[in-house]
């Protein structure tokens, strides 16, 4: 067994992988002021709800764009007695060439993302991230990180809605029934997931034509699935394309 984890800004994804197959994963959120004390319980109540034996566990591999909640997360794995852990960054490094002009700005879970996404595909390929933030990263067939773009997520665009204008509400992402909105809260949903999906759009046609014209485009993130209904551009789905590079990972290194 190995268990690979992926702190977000919004949610810490745990993934179990047996025989090279990932079990369905599962989330808590990412609270970064809670305790270690506090994340031990609710990891042992997860546990013992999926039957997961952390001390079975041959290695366990993290990666974080919250430093506040790996520190917490790592006391609280040390305190159920699981394995050492390695971290992405830290006692990890994705083995791709990053051209990024300042490397170190790179989240970690955008090398990884890319990392996954060469390794299953073999070819230049495009990240789409639709996490807490939507990024789109290239990575050559060559295994080089070029670089990529940074756009507010599904979420953030609706609570930037809510909180910045008088009359608009906070309203729940959701696919609404049709493109045209015929009330406020699907009006909101409309503008929200067509917009993103015609950024993907173009923004991948831009990437193309001017860096990679023949890459495959992969689609990963908590809102992706919804967004991948309407984005022409995504080739390939896979939600949880950080977890599979994160075990991809474990074999490399």
């Amino acid at each position: 067994m190995i268990l690979a984890i992926d702190i977000g800004n919004t949610t810490t994804t745990f993934g179990v992988f047996e025989g090279g197959k990932l079990k369905p994963p599962f989330a808590i959120a990412t609270q970064p002021w809670r305790t270690a004390d506090e994340i031990t319980l609710q990891l042992k109540a997860l546990a013992k709800t999926r039957k997961l034996h952390l001390a079975r566990a041959k290695q366990i591999i993290l990666c974080s764009v919250v430093p506040r909640m790996s520190l917490v997360l790592v006391q609280a794995l040390k305190s159920l007695e699981a394995v050492p852990l390695r971290i992405v960054g830290q006692d990890v490094k994705v083995p791709l060439t990053n051209r990024y002009a300042y490397p170190e700005q790179v989240g970690q879970d955008r090398l990884v993302g890319a990392f996954a996404a060469w390794r299953a595909f073999k070819r230049d390929c495009i990240v789409a991230d639709f996490g807490t933030a939507i990024t789109i990263d290239v990575v050559t067939a060559k295994g080089e990180y070029l670089g990529g773009v940074i756009a507010p997520g599904l979420d953030i665009s609706l609570e930037a809605l809510a909180s910045r204008t008088a009359l608009l509400p906070k309203v729940e992402l959701k696919e609404p029934p049709e493109l045209l909105g015929r009330d406020t809260a699907n009006s909101i949903r409309s503008g929200v997931l067509y917009g993103c999906a015609a950024l993907c759009d173009g923004l991948v046609g831009q990437l193309k034509r001017q860096y990679v014209p023949k890459a495959t485009v992969v689609a990963t993130g908590g809102a992706s699935s919804l967004v991948a209904k309407h984005a022409r551009s995504i080739d390939h789905l896979r939600p949880h394309l950080v977890l599979e590079g994160l075990h991809k990972l474990t074999a490399a290194s």
